[in-house]
């Protein structure tokens, strides 16, 4: 299993590698039609800045985290960077072939190529960061058939906080106060709420934030695949309970004497704990299926088994909606709804793309977003 791991990692690196190579001797050649730079100093400074957030993950242990968190930062848009020059370089590469066909090439035009090009990555880096710092509320009204509610329920949910070295307290602090405003009944928080290492959670004290949400019934949250990456559940179980965020690891409670709120452990669990999660079936089987059963799944790939199990609200999110254009393709293709709200006969669902960011900080075809559900 361990070599298993050692060859997924060489491959990884020097797949990174080659492509940061190709990305530098782009750049490179064009800054020399401005100045001349040594190749020695801009590889450097290009290596560090390519292998940043590698640093950030393998030297928690050794540096300061304030270090940590600019190594985490420079690397994060980096990639944002990298994925965005993969798609514009070789167009690039493809007009200059056409212009050296056609004649009309000098190297005034290669100068006006690298500004237009590095305006464009700027622009693109700008609004992006804009999309994922700067939330709004999407909001559902829904209206559950041959299930009664005795008020109409105002459901809170975010998901995909991603608490880390890139999402702070201040977000959050936004965060919460934003969800306050919106005066909810119930509290729902769907997976993801840490970005893989407890350490900065820890370090920054951002759980108590979480004790200043304020509704009605409360704040119920389940985990999602980073929160188990961490290897810590337990810790961020305790840490969020004494917090008042009740986790529900595949379980079920009754709210009101009036729905049920059924949090699931994320399918990741199966391979990353070797702890298969119950089934659906399991869950609900003792359950009074005259009231509305309202899921929080994180991951919104099984909502057939939702429809099976006469599931009447599943909440999601996982996806980020792509998070960054063109990843909203592929997540289309990979789930039947990967954002939204999604009907099929009694069963709603509704896919959030998320509070926070994973990787670069940036959206781009995706907004960081607080969904707000009017239930009757």
């Amino acid at each position: 299993m361990k070599e298993k791991y050692i060859i997924i990692f060489t491959i990884f690196i020097s797949l990174y590698s080659l492509i940061n190579y190709y990305i530098g001797k782009v750049i490179f050649k064009n800054i020399n039609y401005f100045f001349n730079i040594s190749p020695l100093i801009f590889w450097t400074f290009f290596w560090m800045l390519a292998f940043s957030y590698i640093i950030s993950i393998i030297s928690n242990k050794f540096l300061s985290y304030k270090i940590i968190d600019l190594f985490s930062l420079i690397g994060a848009y980096w990639l944002g960077l990298i994925m965005y020059s993969l798609l514009t370089f070789p167009l690039l590469s493809l007009l200059n072939y056409i212009l050296k066909k056609s004649f009309y090439f000098n190297n005034e035009i290669y100068k006006f190529e690298a500004i237009l090009i590095t305006l464009l990555l700027f622009i693109i880096l700008l609004i992006g960061n804009y999309n994922a710092k700067h939330s709004y509320v999407k909001t559902f009204d829904i209206k559950l058939h041959n299930k009664n509610l005795e008020y109409p329920l105002n459901i809170v949910m975010v998901s995909d906080i991603h608490l880390g070295n890139i999402v702070k307290n201040n977000r959050l602090k936004n965060m919460v106060i934003e969800i306050n405003k919106l005066n909810p009944d119930i509290i729902i928080i769907a997976g993801d709420i840490i970005d893989s290492d407890i350490n900065p959670f820890l370090n920054n004290n951002m759980a108590i934030e979480f004790s200043k949400l304020r509704s009605k019934y409360g704040t119920f949250a389940t985990l999602g695949n980073h929160d188990i990456l961490t290897k810590s559940e337990e810790k961020i179980v305790n840490i969020l309970n004494e917090n008042s965020v009740k986790v529900l690891r595949d379980e079920a409670i009754l709210i009101n004497d009036s729905f049920y709120i059924i949090g699931r452990d994320d399918i990741s669990v199966d391979k990353l704990n070797n702890k298969p999660r119950l089934s659906l079936n399991d869950l609900t089987i003792n359950l009074d299926k005259n009231k509305p059963l309202i899921l929080i799944d994180h991951n919104p790939k099984y909502v057939n088994e939702s429809l099976d199990n006469n599931i009447d609200l599943q909440l999601s999110g996982h996806t980020h909606k792509g998070q960054i254009s063109p990843g909203n393709i592929v997540t289309n293709k990979l789930f039947d709804i990967h954002y939204g709200y999604f009907k099929k006969d009694s069963l709603n669902v509704v896919v959030s793309s998320g509070y926070g960011t994973w990787g670069p900080p940036l959206r781009l075809g995706s907004k960081s977003e607080i969904v707000q559900i009017n239930l009757k």
